[in-house]
């Protein structure tokens, strides 16, 4: 068993000004149209796109990748169980992508406030 550790830390500031300077095209790249939808719902939507943000990162870093230019990052999709809780969800085409096991379990955590949001990932491949 192999256990690969991930974390990222984002400044909300940055993600709201990439987001109103680049617009739908930096949304389309980077977050599902779930994201979008969830985000977009939300009064602080720009700590909820920074904290996603921050979750496919910390993916990136567990898995010792680095995202190429002009790379989608909106196959790694943040969702949320009826509990709340977040979890990762991949396709079949960013688990090839990013060399993801079917069999390997990903768990996230997820913090954000008016500043900063933080993501911590843990990929246990067996």
């Amino acid at each position: 068993m192999k256990v690969f550790q991930g974390i990222d830390l984002v400044k909300v500031a940055k993600m709201e000004q990439a987001i109103r300077r680049s617009g739908k095209v930096f949304l389309d790249r980077v977050f599902s149209p779930g994201e979008q939808a969830y985000c977009g719902s939300k009064r602080m939507k720009f700590e909820h796109y920074a904290a996603r943000f921050a979750a496919k990162e910390a993916v990136l870093k567990a898995l010792k990748l680095r995202p190429r230019k002009g790379q989608k990052l909106s196959g790694i999709e943040v969702k949320r169980l009826a509990t709340g809780k977040p979890f990762i969800a991949l396709g079949a085409e960013a688990r090839r992508r990013f060399r993801i096991p079917v069999s390997a379990q990903i768990e996230l955590s997820l913090a954000h406030e008016r500043e900063y949001a933080i993501a911590t990932v843990v990929v246990v491949v067996p």
